[in-house]
């Protein structure tokens, strides 16, 4: 299914508790009530639903910046706890309790999360109450949210002395709770050790290891297509299971997974197959490939190519296919491909980090007709869903590329399509609101003149969007900065140069705190090396 427009997944979640708000006309603004109080009406002892209010600011708009990593601030009055909502863009965001992860909402402050890397443009945002009488609304406040005009901060990366393994490629899944770390050690049938984070950063010696018979990467993929997700506890079992997916066979004859006990003792499961070419989804096709695998907790995902006609392409020819896992996870549904409005192409597959949820794999980046980029999820019943931006934006049309999302609050979203030798873009992309999308292309002057060895790290430093893109030993890893209006390029060279085959970063907020340093891992001479990603802002 292909949605356009709002698409932020906390507000989707809710949208249910309040929509029918929305089609009612709003209530007098604040100060047209006879009640002034602040709090919830049963501080009034009254009973009734009052008015809920804006206090400060109390009508028109207000500015932040698209960096702001700190929580905004807004004075409220005749709040009605556990009844009172906030609708952001007509949408609602629920009532904001204890563990809401878009705010808080008390009797005299809403709270608005904020954590950088938003898209530029306008929100609306309005209270609500349900009341016998039907719903009560304050007046509508407009937050515009535009670029900073500040010097990006300085980074600089500082490695451990020591390595930790050894290997060729890295990749990194999951929580900042509960992170994954992969280390790909090449061979006949390459070795896998899982690391899990541990105290801000990845634990000293991986949980688990297995070897990945058959094992063959996918070149255009700039990554190892393996895929790995730590699993929810089955209810009454206290055992905690890692899922691995690889891309076996040439050229791209199945992808299979295997799950590994890593507690209370390690232990490597037997090899399924997910899907492989023998599925009804390829019987037509003169060619077919499977691709990179994806993982969203119970389903799988991987790119594929099935062409009718292997010398002449055609819109759909490239698509994704998913499968999902029985409720005992023993067997592998019927492969299925995720479903377009009509023959169009879906490629350049690639993680999402998600900043509000802290997590990475909470979505797939996708591209769809080989121009637009967007986000593939999975509903609440399982369905397979792609987002996209309402604006037309463009990024990178037509070049094979592998694509990289960051997902902020308030529907932004920011894109890295990276390309080995053609060029880097990034789009500054709204799925709510009045958004200002756009998207560009990275001078090439700024950039070194090598080859991409990897896909980018993904992460929000002091409220920056920020992709680490590595050059092997050809050139320092280069971040890219971004405002939602223009992007930085900053050589990782201080205190010396970084130099990485591959480059992860632990999914974390540690990028927005005072002391801004994120974990990182490098692959560096075919050495793991653990260290930080360290920012500061420059002097005023």
């Amino acid at each position: 299914m292909l949605l356009r427009g709002p698409s932020h997944p906390a507000l989707l979640a809710l949208v249910v508790g309040l929509s029918v708000l929305a089609c009612r006309p709003p209530a007098a603004g604040p100060g047209d009530g006879t009640d002034s109080d602040t709090g919830s009406d049963t501080e009034s002892g009254t009973g009734e639903v009052p008015d809920p209010a804006f206090l400060n600011p109390a009508l028109g708009e207000f500015t932040v910046v698209s960096t702001q990593h700190v929580p905004k601030d807004i004075v409220v009055q005749r709040i009605t706890l556990g009844n009172t909502q906030l609708i952001i863009d007509g949408q609602t965001a629920g009532t904001l309790g204890p563990g809401s992860a878009l705010g808080e909402l008390t009797g005299d402050r809403l709270r608005i999360f904020l954590h950088g890397a938003l898209a530029l443009g306008a929100h609306t945002l309005q209270l609500a109450s349900h009341a016998p009488e039907g719903p009560l609304f304050s007046a509508e406040l407009t937050m515009v949210v535009t670029a900073p005009i500040t010097t990006p901060p300085r980074l600089t990366a500082e490695l451990e002395p020591d390595p930790r393994d050894v290997g060729h490629a890295l990749f990194v899944s999951g929580t900042s709770q509960d992170s994954l770390l992969g280390v790909l050690a090449a061979g006949p049938d390459p070795a896998l050790r899982i690391y899990r984070a541990g105290d801000g950063t990845w634990a000293d010696a991986p949980v688990v290891e297995t070897t990945l018979e058959g094992h063959v990467p996918e070149t255009m993929a700039l990554g190892p297509s393996v895929a790995a997700v730590a699993l929810p506890p089955v209810p009454g079992s206290a055992l905690a299971v890692v899922r691995v997916a690889y891309r076996r066979g040439i050229p791209g004859d199945a992808i299979v997974t295997r799950d590994l006990t890593i507690a209370p003792e390690s232990n490597v499961g037997p090899l399924q197959t997910a899907v492989d070419l023998s599925a009804d989804l390829f019987r037509d096709a003169e060619f077919a490939a499977l691709g990179r695998p994806f993982l969203l907790g119970d389903a799988l995902f991987g790119e594929f190519l099935a062409a009718d006609d292997a010398e002449t392409p055609h819109p759909g020819d490239r698509g994704v296919v998913y499968v999902r896992r029985s409720s005992d996870r023993t067997t592998w549904s019927i492969p299925e491909r995720v479903p377009t409005a009509g023959p169009l192409d879906l490629d350049a597959l690639g993680p999402a980090l998600s900043v509000p949820q802290l997590s990475l794999g909470a979505g797939i980046s996708v591209r769809l007709g080989q121009r637009l980029a967007g986000l593939l999820t999975l509903s609440d019943a399982g369905a397979a869903l792609i987002s996209v931006p309402g604006d037309d934006i463009s990024l990178l049309p037509g070049v094979p590329t592998a694509l990289s999302t960051i997902t902020s609050n308030l529907g932004a979203r920011t894109v890295a399509a990276v390309t080995r030798e053609r060029g880097i873009g990034i789009a500054f992309l709204g799925t709510s609101g009045a958004p200002k999308s756009s998207a560009l292309v990275v001078p090439a002057a700024k950039l070194p003149d090598f080859p991409v060895t990897a896909m980018p790290a993904a992460g929000v430093v002091l409220g920056y969007s920020a992709f680490l893109v590595p050059y092997g030993e050809a050139a320092p890893v280069h971040v890219l900065l971004g405002d939602g209006l223009d992007t930085y390029v900053v050589p990782l060279a201080d205190p010396e140069p970084l130099f990485c085959r591959t480059v992860v970063l632990l999914p974390s907020l540690a990028g927005n705190l005072d002391a801004s340093a994120i974990p990182l891992a490098c692959l560096q001479d075919g050495a793991l090396r653990v260290g930080l990603l360290k920012a500061e802002l420059p002097a005023p």
